[in-house]
């Protein structure tokens, strides 16, 4: 499935493959003047094509290396001539060889999104300029070390990736990093922008600057509960509960690979537990 919706002149394209005629972990991809941020999942390869036909493709950028984001990267090289992809340099060795790490991948992902083929990347620069527009890469460590983010200042548009994805985050990705992706965001709110497009599908298009400091706000709030009973000797399956409630349905689908237990985990990293 591959799903277009015009926002002034940025594309949003949601991706997913279909189960029983639903969406299986929706991801979306932006598309600006010639400038695709991201190519989603390969399961929905067979779709680029048409989806793209009147839509010329100059530049990609890659906000990180998952597979969700990469996927079809070798479509756009292969049948569409794209020369130039762009990434952070340690997304760029990952892109062009991801049998170094996709054996990391659990069966929801395979099944999700699939396992990208290889690809060329090049090593993206301070900027990137398409005919009208010129964007301000921002590396935005967290939920990978290898992410940005793109900042078109004049516009107030930031394309967010994976950073941000909504104001109340309770689940973290076995291997994100909490404090990583605080400092990340309190990076971003030092930029002027007004409408956030994320990796997710989730647009702000008002009060954006407001959003992401509630984000900022909420980080912080939990972080300092989740401190304040690991000070009381409450072990981390107690402190998930007390702090963010119940598990995540989506703990056992994904083998613990998302949960709430991931975030607790994550923000004792560094302490004495």
């Amino acid at each position: 499935m591959i799903k277009k919706t015009w926002y002034g002149p940025v594309l949003q394209l949601e991706m997913a493959r279909l189960f029983e005629g639903k969406p299986v972990y929706t991801m979306a991809c932006y598309y600006v003047d010639g400038l695709l941020i991201d190519t989603g999942p390969v399961h929905v390869s067979d779709e680029i094509e048409e989806a793209f036909k009147d839509l010329p493709v100059n530049i990609i950028v890659n906000t990180h290396h998952h597979e969700d984001h990469i996927g079809n990267n070798i479509v756009f090289q292969q049948k569409r001539g794209v020369e130039k992809i762009l990434a952070h340099y340690k997304a760029v060795e990952r892109i062009q060889r991801p049998e170094t790490w996709i054996q990391r991948l659990r069966a929801y992902q395979h099944i999700a999104w699939g396992s990208p083929p290889p690809s060329k990347a090049q090593v993206i620069g301070e900027t990137v300029e398409t005919a009208n527009y010129q964007f301000k890469v921002i590396h935005t460590p967290g939920h990978s070390d290898d992410h940005i983010c793109l900042l078109e200042p004049k516009k107030g548009w930031l394309f967010s990736g994976d950073i941000f994805i909504r104001e109340e985050l309770k689940t973290l990705r076995s291997d994100e990093n909490f404090h990583e992706i605080l400092a990340s965001l309190y990076k971003l709110y030092q930029y002027e922008f007004s409408t956030i497009f994320c990796g997710s599908g989730k647009i702000i298009m008002k009060d954006a600057k407001k959003a992401l400091k509630q984000k900022i706000e909420y980080f912080e709030r939990i972080k300092e509960e989740i401190f304040a009973l690991y000070d009381k000797d409450k072990d981390i399956e107690e402190i998930t509960r007390q702090v963010l409630g119940e598990e995540s349905v989506l703990y056992g689908p994904t083998e613990g690979d998302f949960g709430k237990i991931n975030l607790v985990k994550s923000v004792l990293t560094g302490s004495e537990c």
